[in-house]
């Protein structure tokens, strides 16, 4: 009898532990399919299919910490995020297994699939993103500039915005050289600069002329005028949200510097008049908590990333938490309720969502 309470009771410790550790699509890990191609060596065949399950499970974590990249973090903060990451891949696998493996031409491939601990990941680039990176709204700077009657291809303009702009919290993004239909039709500079995740986008215009020394008077100096006009406009709406205009001259004994004088120095002082109403944009949006249960697979998740990304009212969102199939994502939207926003997901992707609850400051759906 009592051998028998023994092997009860450590069989009762056993279940215990095991309710209380759960991974998998209920728990903190997910399952996620990668694959990998290593150089084939003939010579080394066991260590070979080592590196090519060991570059898919890099794979597999790269998927996951993917994901929970802030769209408000830069490219560079991005990389050194996801390298912290990637540069302890066993530590976030929990088990793998080969799928396929075989050989391809010069080169060796593995398919596998592997439960990569989700919620580890999200809690370590959340921590990076808190301790080292100041998240930053990221604006495109484009322009155009003409002197007299030729294009030029300087970037001086552009030079001035910088210099205004540096100290506010934007991640500035140099952008193309504009031409006249850019100027007049915005619109695919817009949806480009949206592609690459900007959220505004600066277009300024800035021409620069001679000016006419007065009749009777002679100077080493040649003098030029500069006008500039800078609209920023939302990627997300197409909507102007801060525009400026201002001139200034420039002088120098070489027409070329001088233009150039005129020009850095009428953008720069139209500059200066945007980072007012730029700020009150960036602050106009509403926050909303939104829950998306029943997404499974890291591939869903990524499907439904896509989906809000798609909508133009929605100006940022971040995942705060993916857990036991449910994504938590903190939204950005100039929408004036949840009810409203949640029309707006539903209306146009009515076949992926069904709606669960809505609160005031909260819209639960679930994933078909």
């Amino acid at each position: 009898m009592k051998r028998f309470l023994t092997i009860l009771c450590g069989a009762l410790l056993l279940t215990s532990a095991c309710t209380s550790f759960r991974v998998g699509p209920k728990g903190e890990g997910e399952y996620v399919t990668a694959e990998s191609l290593v150089p084939y060596n003939e010579n080394d065949l066991r260590q070979m299919k080592k590196d090519g399950e060991l570059a898919a499970q890099k794979s597999a974590v790269e998927k996951v910490a993917g994901v929970f990249i802030s769209s408000a973090t830069t490219v560079e903060q991005a990389q050194l995020v996801e390298d912290k990451i990637t540069s302890k891949t066993a530590g976030f696998i929990r088990k793998s297994h080969v799928q396929k493996s075989y050989r391809k031409g010069d080169e060796w491939y593995t398919k596998i699939k592997a439960m990569v601990l989700v919620k580890d990941i999200g809690d370590v680039i959340k921590q990076s993103e808190s301790d080292a990176f100041a998240k930053k709204t990221t604006v495109l700077v484009t322009s155009r500039e003409t002197v007299g009657e030729d294009i030029s291809l300087s970037q001086n303009c552009k030079q001035a915005v910088y210099r205004v702009l540096k100290a506010q919290p934007y991640n500035l993004v140099n952008g193309d050289n504009l031409s006249q239909n850019n100027i007049e039709n915005p619109n695919p500079t817009i949806d480009k600069a949206r592609t690459e995740g900007a959220r505004f986008v600066i277009v300024a215009d800035v021409d620069a002329n001679a000016l006419a020394a007065l009749p009777g008077t002679s100077s080493p100096f040649q003098s030029y005028r500069a006008r500039a006009k800078i609209n920023v406009y939302a990627t997300n709406n197409y909507a102007v949200v801060a525009d400026a205009s201002a001139q200034q001259s420039g002088l120098d004994p070489l027409p070329n510097i001088a233009a150039q004088k005129a020009i850095s120095a009428s953008c720069e002082a139209a500059a200066k008049q945007l980072v007012e109403p730029i700020n009150d944009a960036i602050n106009s949006a509403k926050i909303y908590n939104v829950t998306i249960k029943n997404i499974n697979t890291i591939e869903r998740l990524k499907q439904v990333q896509d989906i809000l990304r798609s909508l133009r009212e929605i100006e940022d969102f971040n995942l705060v938490r993916y857990a036991n199939s449910a994504a938590q994502f903190e939204i950005s939207a100039n929408i004036s309720t949840p009810e409203e926003l949640t029309a707006k997901i539903v209306r146009k992707y009515n076949i992926y969502f069904t709606v669960l609850n809505i609160t005031p400051n909260a819209v639960v759906m679930n994933y078909n």
